[in-house]
This record gives structure tokens, C-alpha cells and sequence, in this order.
């Protein structure tokens, strides 16, 4: 990996080869009969539009594994240049924090988990993520998870979606490579058509929404999903509830959500007794967003209705909450 982001800081070897091979070819073209030159210098000038085009995160990484191209983000957060490669930055730490709880290198090494899910989750449909594929980050913030699909297709074809027009400045003033659009929380996506994406993401959203809200996005997400698209989020299962009976909501080095947590544990004891009852409850702190716990059951049975449910992982050694992915059948239903 070292040897790797060596290599970034100076000029691809490759590319100089490649120039004197230009130079080649344009002192062969001019010694060509005139029948000649004209398919030559077409095909001459598709050669030097190839040689001329901005190098890309897909063209200079494609070939890496998932725990390389980590070490190559990581390696950006200081030197954003990689490969001759301009890679998105970050915003401030405190902000880094405020959104999802820590920064820079731990952050990072979180969202990679989760894409890596994404990637795997996708090619069990048959094909991998190539440059075609058209994906959705739903929730994108300041482009923390959306950065990793660089590698594997083109910006034209990554979207973003959030309710924070902060969180979308500061994505674009760091350079996210994605078309951003904000949406509002009860609101629509109807900027895209019907069956638009192949991959929809979620992460760390519906964690804040109440059911009402929840179906709603579900619906909307459904609607652009084209048939057999997948769609992969985050969820706060019942074992964030047992996780947090023991924490003191005064404990000022717990992350305020924690805090926030910890206080609606022990200020509201009949939640567990909601949870079992029904498989889901909402505390809110405004209209529209607040902490949701529900379990796999009403996953299954409510989310069921909107998506074919291909799996549901709850375990604290893969991933901080419960991931579940989903697939629009070929037919709604």
C-alpha cells in the first residue's frame, strides 16, 4: 500500500510511455499514402481525446480490493491527491462528529464496511457494480459512504439525496463527486423518473423517522428503484434497547445521541413493553424525526409490503446497527 500512494505523488510511468507512443504514432501517420490519413488521424484523435481525458477514481482503482481502496481513502484525508487522482475531503471534525459520531480514519473505516455489503449484496443479482450503474445514497450528509462507489462507476451515474442543505454545502465544498439534490422530509423525489436506480442505500436514516414518514420514503424509494434494483439500509433493532440500559444519561463522554438514548430509556420504562407489543416504537424529538427501534418480525411484515426482503443482519461485531437488504420484485405487489 505504501509503494501505492508512493506512486501517487509522481507522474504515472505509465502515462509518459504512453505519450512517447503519441509521438510514435503521429511521425508514422505522416509518412502514410493520402488514402491512408484520413483513418489514421481519426483514429489518431480518439487516441490523444483518450490520452487528454481527466484520469478517473474508476480507471486509476478499479483493480483494488476493498481493503486497499480503504487505505487509499484514509491515505486522502491527508494527501487528497492519489494516483493523479483529485479525491473528495472532509469537512471539519466537529461536524464529522456531529453527524455520525466520529471522524477521519474511524469513520471512514465504518462506511467501508457497509459499502462493501452494498457491493456483495448487488452482485448477487449476477453482475457487479460496473460504470453503467446508476446509485442512490438516500441520506447522503457531507458524502461520507457515497466517496467509495468512485471506484467501481462513474460521478455521472452517483446521486445523493438529504433534508440538510448544511450537510449537502458541505459536501459539495469538499468535492463530492455526485449529483446532489435536497428533498425535503415529507416530501418527494419526483426530480428522478420511475425505475431510475440499480442501487438505493440508506444508512443510518430510517434509524429517525416515524412509521409514517418511514412509508412514505419507502414508497418514493420503491417508485425509482427499477425491478430487480436492490436496496440496502440501516435499522436499530431491539438490541440497542439492552445495549443501553446500563448507561448514565449524565455521562458527559458518551456521544449525544447516546446521551439522548440513555435518557429516553430511563425517563420512559414502558418502551420495552411497546417494542415487544408491537415491533416497533418512535420517540420523537421533532415532527419528523426523533429514535425508531423495531424488530426483524415487523421488518419483515411492514417493509415486506414494499420490498422483497432478502436479508436481515443483526450482529455488533459487522456492523453499529442492524442492516437489512431488500430487492424490488419485477412486478409491484
Amino acid at each position: 500500500m505504501e509503494a501505492f500512494v508512493e506512486r501517487a505523488k509522481t507522474p504515472s510511468a505509465q502515462l509518459v510511455m504512453e505519450r512517447f507512443r503519441l509521438a510514435d504514432i503521429v511521425s508514422t501517420a505522416r509518412r502514410l499514402p493520402e488514402w491512408a490519413k484520413r483513418p489514421a488521424r481519426l483514429l489518431g484523435a480518439r487516441r490523444i481525446a483518450r490520452l487528454l481525458a481527466p484520469q478517473t477514481a474508476r480507471r486509476a482503482f478499479a483493480g483494488l480490493d476493498d481493503t486497499t481502496w480503504l487505505a487509499v481513502l484514509v491515505a486522502s484525508i491527508k494527501q487528497p491527491v492519489q494516483n493523479g487522482v483529485l479525491l473528495p475531503g472532509f469537512p471539519s471534525a466537529e461536524m464529522q462528529i456531529h453527524s455520525v459520531g466520529n471522524a477521519y480514519e474511524v469513520t471512514l473505516a465504518e462506511a467501508a464496511r457497509f459499502y462493501s455489503f452494498v457491493r456483495q449484496t448487488y452482485a448477487t443479482r449476477g453482475e457487479p457494480i460496473d460504470a453503467r450503474t446508476k446509485i442512490l445514497d438516500f441520506g447522503v450528509g457531507w458524502g461520507r459512504i457515497i466517496r467509495f462507489f468512485l471506484k467501481d462507476t462513474d460521478p455521472e451515474c452517483l446521486y445523493g439525496v438529504d433534508v440538510s442543505e448544511q450537510f449537502l454545502e458541505a459536501a459539495r465544498q469538499t468535492g463530492c463527486r455526485a449529483n446532489l439534490q435536497k428533498i425535503e422530509p415529507l416530501g418527494s423525489m419526483f426530480c428522478y423518473p420511475d425505475a431510475t436506480f440499480d442501487v438505493v442505500y440508506a444508512y443510518s436514516v430510517f434509524t429517525h423517522l416515524p412509521e409514517a414518514v418511514q412509508d412514505r420514503w419507502l414508497s418514493e424509494i420503491q417508485r425509482v428503484l427499477r425491478p430487480g434494483g436492490i436496496f440496502v439500509a440501516t435499522v436499530e433493532s431491539p438490541r440497542l434497547l439492552e445495549q443501553r440500559l446500563g448507561l448514565d444519561p449524565s455521562d458527559e463522554s458518551l456521544h449525544p445521541r447516546e446521551r439522548r438514548l440513555a435518557t429516553m430509556i430511563a425517563t420512559d420504562p414502558a418502551i420495552r413493553a411497546r417494542l415487544i407489543a408491537r415491533g416497533f416504537t418512535h420517540v420523537p424529538q421533532a415532527p419528523t424525526y426523533g429514535d425508531t427501534l423495531m424488530t426483524e418480525e415487523y421488518l419483515r411484515s411492514h417493509w415486506g409490503a414494499f420490498f422483497e426482503v432478502v436479508d436481515f443482519i443483526d450482529d455488533a461485531k459487522l456492523f453499529v446497527q442492524a442492516v437489512v437488504s431488500l430487492r424490488r420484485p419485477a412486478r409491484h405487489h
